[in-house]
C-alpha cells in the first residue's frame, strides 16, 4: 500500500496546531506496518531556512494567465519520506497562514502536489488529504488527470481536523483556477474547499467517534452537516493517537526526573517539587492543576473565569497555566497571577520544554472545551500520569473515563454540560479526592498511564479503509 499525506503543516518541520502532530506521527505508524507512506508540505520560508532538504526537480502550473513554478525537494525524518513544493511567490513568508490571499496560496499547492507527484515518480495508491487547505486536490484529480493512467487508479481520503475552518473564498477566484465549474465547489455563494474534499474524495474521516456524530448536527456542523450528512455511508470517525516515543516521562529530556509507571508516585512528587520552584510557589502537598491550551473560544477558558476564584478561596489547589491567543483570556490569567501570586501562576506563551514540565509535574490537567474535535492534551497528560479534567465533547469523551467513586474506574474527571457549575463541581470533586483519597488517586494514576495512546490501533483502521478503496 503506498499513501501519500497532503497536509498544510507537520512536526517537526511546521506546527501551528494538532494536525502537525498528527502527520508527523500516523505515516511513522502506517510505515511500521508495511505501508510505503510518504508526506508532501509546502517549502514555507522556516523550513527552507534550516537547509535540509535536497532539490528534486520542478515542474509548472497554470494560475491565473501564467504558468507557476513548482520546485521539488526532499528530506527524511525517522524513516519517512517528506516532499516540499517550493515557491517564493506563495510561500517565502513568516507565517503559515493568514494573508489576504490563502485561497490562492493553497489552491496552488493542491494543484502543484498533483504535478511533483509526476517529479518524484511516486504514484500512490492513496491520497490522504487533510483540512482545508487540501479540499481541492480530490476534484482536480478527477477534472484535470482522469486521462492519466497513473493518476486514474489513484483514490483519495479527506480527513476532518476542524470543521470551523473550511477555506471560504469569493466565488470569482474560480477565473485564476484552471478547472471546470462545479456544484462541489460552490456553497453560500463562495468557493468552498472543505465542502470539495468531502464530496469528490472516496472516504471522508474525522479524528474521533463522537466528533463524527457531533459534525452531522446543526450546533457543531458548522452549516457543512447537511453536506457530511450525504456522505454518512462514507464517513468514519477514529481517534488520534499521540507519538508515545516523543511523550514518554521514562526518556523525555524535558522533564526534571524521568520516572515509569512503577515508580510514578516518586517520579511525579520530584517533578512536581522541581515546577513548584520553577514558577515560584512552595512546596504544601496539594492538588495542582495544570494547563497547556491556545487560548480562543474553543478551548473553554470562559468557563474557567467565573469559577477560578471560587476554588482558590474555598479549597487549597493551585494553578500553572499556559496558552496564548485572544487578549480577554490571556489578560485574565494576568490578573488572578497578580491577585493570588501564592496560588496562581501563568506563562504566556508557548515552549515545548514548558509544556512537558507541566505535563509532568502537575496533579490535575484542565481541558474543558467547548468542542474538541478529537484533542491530544488529554492523552499526553495521562501518559505522565496527571488526570485529565474535560468536558464530555468529541475525542475528549472518546479518551478519559470518567472516575467513579464506587468502583475506582476511571482515567479522570469530566462533566457534561457547557456550564461553569458544571465544571466547578468536577474540580471541587478532583480536589477531594487527591486530599482525602489517596489510595484511589493512586490508582487512577496508574490506571491512566496503562491505557494505550499510541496510533497503533487507529493505523490499522485506516488502513482498513485503505483497503476498501483500492481492493
Amino acid at each position: 500500500m503506498k499513501v501519500l499525506f497532503v497536509a498544510s503543516e507537520s512536526a517537526p518541520y511546521a506546527k501551528t496546531g494538532g494536525l502537525a502532530d498528527v502527520i508527523g506521527a500516523l505515516p511513522k505508524a502506517l510505515k511500521e506496518k508495511g505501508c510505503d507512506a510518504r508526506v508532501m508540505l509546502p517549502y514555507y520560508k522556516r523550513i527552507k531556512e534550516k537547509n535540509i532538504a535536497e532539490y528534486q526537480g520542478y515542474a509548472y502550473v497554470k494560475i491565473a494567465d501564467r504558468m507557476e513554478y513548482v520546485g521539488v525537494f526532499h528530506s527524511n525524518f525517522e524513516g519517512v519520506d517528506f516532499y516540499f513544493i517550493d515557491s517564493d511567490r506563495y510561500f517565502n513568508r513568516d507565517g503559515l497562514y493568514g494573508y489576504g490571499d490563502d485561497g490562492e496560496r493553497f489552491a496552488f499547492f493542491d494543484f502543484a502536489v498533483l504535478e511533483a507527484i509526476k517529479v518524484i515518480g511516486f504514484f500512490p495508491d492513496v491520497i490522504h488529504c487533510n483540512d482545508w487547505q487540501t479540499g481541492l486536490i480530490p476534484y482536480v484529480l478527477k477534472t484535470n488527470y482522469h486521462y492519466y493512467p497513473e493518476f486514474e487508479r489513484i483514490k483519495t481520503v479527506y480527513s476532518i481536523h476542524n470543521i470551523q475552518y473550511q477555506g471560504n473564498f469569493p466565488l470569482d477566484m474560480m477565473r485564476i483556477l484552471y478547472m471546470p465549474y462545479s456544484n462541489s465547489l460552490e456553497f453560500d455563494n463562495c468557493i468552498n474547499f472543505m465542502k470539495t474534499g468531502i464530496l469528490e474524495s472516496n472516504i471522508v474521516t474525522t479524528v474521533s467517534e463522537t466528533y463524527k456524530n457531533e459534525v452531522l448536527t446543526d450546533e457543531f456542523g458548522y452549516h457543512l452537516n447537511f453536506i457530511l450528512g450525504l456522505r454518512y455511508f462514507d464517513f468514519y470517525g477514529i481517534v488520534n493517537g499521540i507519538d508515545v516515543k516523543k511523550y514518554d516521562p521514562a526518556t523525555d529530556p524535558n522533564i526534571y526526573q524521568n520516572y515509569s509507571i512503577k515508580n510514578v508516585v516518586s517520579g511525579k512528587k520530584a517533578n512536581k517539587k522541581a515546577l513548584l520552584d520553577e514558577f515560584g510557589l512552595n512546596h504544601e502537598d496539594v492538588p495542582l492543576f495544570g494547563l497547556v491550551s491556545r487560548l480562543v473560544e474553543q478551548k473553554g477558558i470562559e468557563l474557567l473565569m467565573p469559577i477560578i476564584e471560587d476554588v482558590i478561596y474555598y479549597s487549597n489547589a493551585k494553578f500553572i497555566l499556559m496558552g496564548s491567543g485572544d487578549q480577554i483570556y490571556e489578560d485574565f490569567f494576568k490578573t488572578m497571577e497578580a491577585k493570588h501570586p501564592t496560588r496562581f501562576k501563568c506563562y504566556i506563551g508557548y515552549s515545548d520544554a514548558v509544556a512537558q514540565k507541566i505535563y509532568a509535574g502537575c496533579d490535575i490537567f484542565l481541558m474543558p472545551s467547548k468542542f474538541e474535535p478529537c484533542g491530544l492534551g488529554q492523552m499526553i497528560a495521562m501518559r505522565y500520569g496527571t488526570l485529565p479534567l474535560v468536558r464530555e465533547t468529541g475525542g475528549l469523551k472518546d479518551t478519559v473515563q470518567p472516575y467513579n467513586e464506587f468502583t475506582g474506574e476511571g482515567t479522570g474527571f469530566s462533566f457534561g454540560g457547557f456550564r461553569s457549575v458544571d465544571c466547578k463541581d468536577v474540580m471541587y470533586l478532583a480536589i477531594n479526592t487527591y486530599n482525602e483519597k489517596k489510595d484511589a488517586w493512586a490508582k487512577l494514576v496508574k490506571q491512566a498511564m496503562a491505557k494505550d495512546y499510541s496510533w497503533s490501533a487507529s493505523a490499522d483502521k485506516y488502513l482498513e479503509l485503505y483497503k476498501k478503496i483500492t481492493l
